[in-house]
């Protein structure tokens, strides 16, 4: 970030006639990753987290961040001209309001919000008569001169085997729901929803492997798609079939909801944005707002998405153990000259991910922190911030894959020589937390929120906490953070159904030393034993560090799981690593 970018857009937004403005960290699909023609928040700010929003008021500007991304911020902003806020809306609407005054107008550009996600903010302003107002072009996008060009990469169809189901099926059977709405259309609002419902999938965002595209569907199972003319061959054509119809202006989806005579459309506002709200209103269409069926349909996955699943995460599981089995020697081999750090063991990692079958890409940026770095929740490791590894302290890598039958996200934390003892403590009471998450029966019902405490109570029991949700929901091919089901503290109201794969990922960090997590993917599944009640089964494999864990901090039952958890990673991976990392394994996952 520079002032002069600061100052640029100052100006810009008196051309525009407003004194404020919001910069969130997203795009038109309210996507999580976005490409890097999207990225006006770490364009103005620097910042490069995956959540986050900057505003400008008058002559202030500030960032607003979570818990996860403090420490970040603080390093990425530097010394720069911006207050560094937290991220919740009570904050961002008490800085707008203390710096805007009477009769000023915050602009926003209406395609990177939703409505819900404005309403608190806007009715805020309304009681200081602060004006909300829609921008008709986005005041960065007129002064980033060197914006990269929108991605249009091709779309490519998603075989059955991986999905379990046609199109076809999955389209008349989200249209039955349309009946039962009394909904002439359902509006597709972003490119995951599209790829579960059409079977295709991309390359257009980073680690999401999704084309950008937004659809209608209609009662009848017919749909109209969008998509790039460059993303669309004919290939693509021949798999969508005569029953569902490309164009390649989205003007030419609102034309076919007429042609279609669509009156009532079910729109999901939580994913849909202003801007396209506008649209269907003006053409006198009544909206039915809830949520979009597709995103509970796609979380809960078919038996041969979750057979995909446990396939990648053995593949990916080999490939994490060859990465783990060959670390000591590379932070060995660096000693002198520093020439092994954080930034390559990513290296590291990522090759030995890239010669299994089926990889495609990260499923996001890794998390490689050594020491003090590992205490920043969400550390994003750059050339400038990577740390040279020694072989002593505690190092957090949190990594995972996109394979063509699933997407994998694990954490493991490694003790690569003598540390702290209080660590011991901290990482004991964490697994602990994991293990309670990993062996819990819980009534058909029940949601994320009422179950989160059971990770947090060995660590609440010594006064000890983190700032980040237990669990988040995982795509099968699709996005590493998958909606709508978690684990955390937050209200969700969306129970944990089976076939859901979640994150298992209690954590602590300690600032300025450093931070532990352990991360397995789970998945809901019905319990046989007790009728009305649902557990969960391990996707994940690899070996949890032993040097790190206190055993008499663990009960019997804890130990039981814990040797029976790699008894199972041992008698799983052995087969499928080299030579080397089959002599690690089996140390690392000795019984205790």
């Amino acid at each position: 970030m520079s002032r002069e970018r600061l100052d640029a857009l100052r100006e810009e937004l008196k051309r525009q006639g407003v004194q404020g403005f919001l910069v969130p960290r997203g795009d038109e699909y309210q996507n999580e990753y976005v490409p890097p023609s999207e990225e006006r928040l770490a364009w103005l700010t620097g910042f490069t987290g995956s959540a986050g929003l900057a505003a400008m008021a008058g002559d202030h500007a500030a960032l607003f961040v979570d818990g996860r991304y403090t420490i970040q911020a603080q390093q990425q902003i530097g010394d720069q001209p911006l207050e560094q806020q937290n991220l919740n809306p009570a904050a961002i609407a008490g800085w707008l309001c203390d710096n805007l005054k009477a009769g000023e107008s915050l602009g926003f550009d209406p395609r990177l919000h939703t409505e819900p996600g404005l309403a608190a903010l806007k009715k805020r302003l309304a009681e200081r008569d602060i004006c909300l107002q829609p921008l008709d072009s986005n005041p960065i996008d007129n002064i980033w001169s060197d914006r990269p060009a929108q991605p249009s990469g091709h779309a490519r169809p998603h075989p059955e085997t991986f999905t379990g189901e046609a199109s076809a099926q999955k389209r008349l059977r989200i249209a039955d729901l349309l009946d039962e709405k009394r909904a002439d259309a359902l509006w597709l609002a972003n490119p995951e929803v599209c790829a579960w419902l059409f079977n295709i999938r991309g390359s257009d965002i980073p680690h999401l492997p999704v084309a950008l595209s937004c659809a209608m569907l209609y009662r009848d199972g017919t749909a109209t798609l969008y998509l790039d003319e460059a993303a669309a061959s004919d290939a693509l054509r021949e798999h969508l079939g005569g029953d569902v119809s490309l164009v390649h202006d989205k003007a030419q989806l609102f034309a076919a909801a007429r042609r279609q005579h669509v009156a009532r459309i079910w729109v999901d506002p939580q994913l849909t944005n202003c801007w396209t709200l506008q649209q269907l209103r003006a053409m006198d269409l009544e909206l039915i707002l809830d949520r979009d069926p597709i995103t509970g349909a796609k979380a809960r996955k078919n038996a041969e998405e979750l057979a995909g699943s446990r396939a990648a995460h053995e593949r990916d599981g080999a490939a994490l153990c060859e990465f783990l089995a060959e670390l000591p020697e590379a932070v060995d081999g660096g000693i002198a000259d520093d020439s092994f750090g954080e930034l390559e063991a990513v290296a590291l990692l990522r090759a030995k991910r890239e010669a299994r079958e089926g990889f495609t890409d990260d499923s996001f940026d890794s998390i490689s922190g050594y020491g003090p770095n590992g205490a920043i929740v969400h550390y994003r490791v750059t050339p400038e911030s990577s740390l040279p590894m020694k072989p002593e302290g505690i190092y957090l890598i949190d990594s995972g894959g996109q394979y063509p039958d699933g997407t994998t996200d694990v954490t493991r934390t490694v003790a690569l020589g003598d540390f702290p003892e209080q660590a011991r403590d901290h990482f004991t009471r964490v697994l602990k937390g994991h293990i309670a998450i990993a062996t819990l029966r819980f009534p058909a019902g029940t949601c994320g929120e009422q179950i989160d405490a059971f990770a947090r109570k060995a660590l609440w029991d010594a006064g000890l906490d983190y700032a980040h949700g237990t669990g988040h929901g995982v795509g099968s091919f699709l996005s590493v953070h998958e909606g709508p089901q978690r684990i955390g503290k937050m209200h969700t109201s969306v129970a944990l159904e089976p076939g859901m794969i979640l994150s298992n990922e209690p954590g602590f960090y300690l600032t300025g030393q450093y931070g532990i997590r352990i991360e397995n993917l789970i998945f809901v599944k019905e319990s046989e034993q007790y009728p009305g009640f649902m557990e969960f089964e391990e996707l994940t494999l690899a070996p949890i560090e032993r040097k790190l864990i206190d055993k008499l901090l663990l009960t019997p039952m804890e130990l039981e799981w814990l040797n029976d958890y790699h008894q199972r990673v041992r008698e799983t991976l052995t087969p499928l690593v080299n030579e080397r990392t089959r002599t690690w394994l089996q140390q690392a996952t000795e019984k205790i």
